[in-house]
């Protein structure tokens, strides 16, 4: 949210912060870079919780399955620890802003069809504004009709595919 640099007097966003004061602690001792959109406590607190369900998973003997390839045996090696990490957390980011972008469509509609925008409907359009931004001004306008949710989507969908078929299994091959 600090990275979309949302409204923070939205009901929804300032729950959310309330909700998330534990990472206060680590803001202590590190530092918020980027003019105060990028907050290291929380991004160390992201990685160390994806290297704690990664190394879980291994020793589960579960698995875990990072862009659709099912991997046993990431924790045997730090390498593979730290690099089935890196791809969980890129699948996880290209998953979330997915998601995002398609709560941001449907919201567009509700917000069309009733004519009354809420806090959720705000908070979700504000989170997928930098998504669509480098899109609309490329795109030409189209009056009613955005297509940059569109093209958003296909990037993702380039991404995940570029992951899945080239990245994930080179650096992964001998990790399975």
């Amino acid at each position: 949210m600090q990275l979309a640099a949302i409204n923070m007097f939205n009901p929804v966003v300032a729950s959310t912060i309330k909700a998330t004061k534990v990472i206060d602690i680590l803001n202590r001792t590190l530092p918020v870079i980027a003019k105060g959109r990028v907050n290291l406590a929380a991004l160390i607190l992201l990685i160390i919780l994806y290297l704690l369900k990664v190394w879980g998973l291994s020793h589960l003997q579960v698995g875990l399955d990072i862009f659709d390839v099912h991997y046993k045996n990431l924790a045997a090696s730090v390498d593979g620890l730290l690099l089935g990490t890196l791809m969980a957390i890129t699948d996880g980011v290209v998953t979330f802003c997915r998601y995002l972008i398609f709560a941001a469509i449907i919201m567009s509609w509700v917000v069309m069809f009733t004519q009354s925008r809420g806090p959720y409907t705000e908070a979700i359009q504000d989170l997928a504004e930098p998504l669509f931004a480098p899109f609309r001004r490329i795109v030409p306008n189209m009056g009613m009709m955005d297509l940059s949710p569109l093209f958003a989507i296909l990037t993702l969908l380039i991404i995940d595919i570029v992951m899945t078929e080239a990245i994930a299994p080179v650096v992964l091959s001998g990790l399975r």
